[in-house]
């Protein structure tokens, strides 16, 4: 596994059709690939996902892929504050930034991504994996 990828998944709000201010940073400053998916499942939170990555498991997650190497450090950075990442925030955080296996491109490729680092008991699954088409809003190409 490689342990600074130059990729980057993202599956709810940094993803296209999003327009907040830190998905217009991702999409300015890293190159969008494609789009992936890897092991796992996906939870509504209310007004955003979260996504456990389980190997072993049939289901997958949807999300779309970032090649991040031109500015990795500061895209990042900046989205480590955007998901309450790091030494700065209370412990447990609700994410945390890892490295997972991910299928894109016919291949799979190591990839950055903030899973869900809390308790998804009490949490609506996301059946189709796919956070953007869960809430009506189908993903669509950046320009």
């Amino acid at each position: 596994m490689t342990h600074n990828p130059d990729f980057l998944i993202v599956y709810g709000t940094l993803r296209p059709p999003f327009d907040n201010t830190f998905s217009q940073y991702l999409r300015q400053r890293g190159q969008y690939i494609n789009e992936g998916s890897f092991a796992g499942q996906a939870f509504d939170m209310g007004s955003y996902p979260g996504a456990v990555y389980q190997p072993d498991s049939s289901s997958r997650v949807y999300g779309s892929v970032f090649d991040i190497s031109n500015q990795k450090a500061a895209i990042l950075t900046y989205l480590d504050y955007y998901e309450g990442v790091g030494d700065q925030f209370e412990q447990p955080t609700e994410y945390i930034r890892s490295v997972i296996p991910v299928q894109f491109n016919d291949l799979e490729t190591d990839c950055w991504i903030y899973l869900y680092n809390l308790s998804t008991e009490d949490k609506p699954l996301i059946e189709s994996g796919d956070y953007a088409q869960h809430i009506g809003n189908p993903h669509k190409l950046p320009a």
